[in-house]
């Protein structure tokens, strides 16, 4: 049996950070009296609402890439790379909301690596299907 425990720890950690940036963007609505269902508001409610729609996008790619990094290299690179992608993701809103010009780091913690880990699941599938992996 492939054990994944390290993997379920990225996810867990990567659904957990999620609904505190959920709860973050609607912390912002109350904050800022913007009532559901309008979107535009105080710049900070804005920027609260963009960080947590932007990782909604980024999740569509993270996590089947959590899944195939598990599959194809081990339970602890799935681990490690879902518990940075969170990190990124605290750093990318926390920085969006406070100024947005400040977010690259947790951009590169998150969208950037899934674009790295994008890049080498491809080169390994090629690879292995070349039967050189």
């Amino acid at each position: 049996m492939h054990h994944i425990s390290f993997t379920l720890g990225g996810l867990v950690l990567s659904l957990a950070v999620y609904v505190w940036i959920v709860l973050r963007a609607g912390q912002a609505r109350g904050k800022y009296g913007v009532a559901a269902p309008a979107v535009t508001g105080a710049p900070e409610f804005e920027r609260a609402l963009r960080g947590q729609q932007n990782t909604v996008e980024q999740m569509v790619l993270f996590l089947p890439l959590l899944g195939l990094a598990s599959y194809l290299w081990s339970d602890i690179a799935a681990g490690v790379y879902g518990l940075v992608w969170s990190v990124g993701r605290v750093l990318y809103v926390e920085a969006y909301i406070r100024n947005p010009a400040k977010r690259s780091l947790g951009f590169l913690l998150s969208g950037g690596l899934s674009m790295g880990v994008l890049i080498a699941v491809v080169v390994t599938f090629g690879l292995r299907h070349l039967g050189i992996g």
